[in-house]
């Protein structure tokens, strides 16, 4: 079995430690008290999640887990309800049927569009890169190199003045840098990387490192720089400057845009000539309206305001 329906099912079976028996019906898939979620409840709420990601999200172990408990509240829920005779009350077979109405409304208007023509997405997303090339630029990227000087083990005055000693030996000879992050760096990959960090975008370290860091010339070495981690001294190693990324880079990325806007054209239009048709309410069913939702008097009250005095 897959890895990823081992964990589920370790979470199911964690989950449900306290059930005594097991069902022989294999349509069932899950029960919980008085709930139970069948092969085919299950099979109409995976239907929902849209295609293109339907696969992966049930294959997450975490988020099919997910899935199936909340079907599960949702059928003790129910079941519990119609126990108490709740689904006989008029109002809420009217609540049911809405809630049907929009089910099959939604499940139509995803059918609908599925069945128009696809477009040429490629062509689409070839022709966008062309026009956009300046949005297609790579973000800035730095290598640098660092000694962390722990505040782990230390007081803040004692790393702050030896992470000074250090960054003063550096600027006699920079070439020693390599030497003192073996000698002094408290960073964990320090003797397997040496303090380098290669290609580094905004965003992959802590605000102040980056801030000092990509402040930097080319070669230069900063003050002590404060983070959580206690004190850093950072060289510079090199500017990546921006570059276009090729188109191939790009293409999944811009072919899904491409699908997603030609879909919302498609449902846009759609629903647009559902909603263009003119609207039949006459006044006579507005006040009927207004008479089982306000009462008579509220009715009455509302036709007295309307009357010339």
């Amino acid at each position: 079995m897959k890895p990823i329906y081992i964990s589920f099912l370790m979470l199911a079976l964690v989950s449900s430690a306290h059930a005594t028996g097991q069902s022989d019906n294999s349509e069932i898939l899950a029960k919980r008290g008085k709930g139970v979620v069948t092969q085919k409840s299950f099979a109409a709420r995976a239907d929902k999640i849209p295609a293109d990601i339907r696969r992966n999200t049930l294959r997450d172990g975490n988020r099919l887990h997910d899935v199936i408990a909340a079907l599960l509240l949702r059928a003790q829920l129910a079941a519990d309800a119609r126990e108490a005779g709740f689904g006989h009350r008029e109002v809420i077979k009217e609540r049911m049927r809405l809630a049907a109405e929009a089910e099959l409304g939604d499940a139509w208007l995803q059918h609908y569009v599925e069945m128009q023509p696809a477009g040429d997405y490629e062509a689409l997303a070839f022709e966008y890169y062309q026009l956009n090339k300046k949005v297609m630029l790579t973000q800035p990227k730095i290598d640098v190199s660092h000694i962390l000087i722990s505040t782990d083990q230390r007081t803040d005055d004692e790393a702050k003045e030896l992470a000074a000693t250090v960054r003063q030996q550096l600027v006699n000879d920079p070439a020693s840098f390599e030497d003192l992050v073996l000698q002094y760096s408290d960073d964990p990959s320090a003797h397997s990387n040496h303090g380098k960090f290669v290609g580094i975008n905004r965003g992959e370290m802590t605000k102040a490192f980056e801030n000092a860091a990509f402040a930097l010339s080319e070669g230069e070495i900063s003050a002590p720089v404060k983070t959580r981690y206690g004190y850093h001294i950072i060289l510079l190693d090199r500017h990546i400057p921006r570059v276009t990324r090729q188109f191939v880079e790009v293409r999944e990325q811009l072919m899904k845009a491409e699908r997603d806007r030609h879909e919302a054209r498609i449902k846009q239009d759609y629903l647009g000539g559902l909603t263009s048709l003119s609207t039949e309410m006459t006044k006579e069913a507005i006040e009927e309206m207004v008479r089982r939702q306000f009462g008579e008097d509220y009715a009455d009250d509302q036709d007295d305001s309307t009357k010339p005095e």
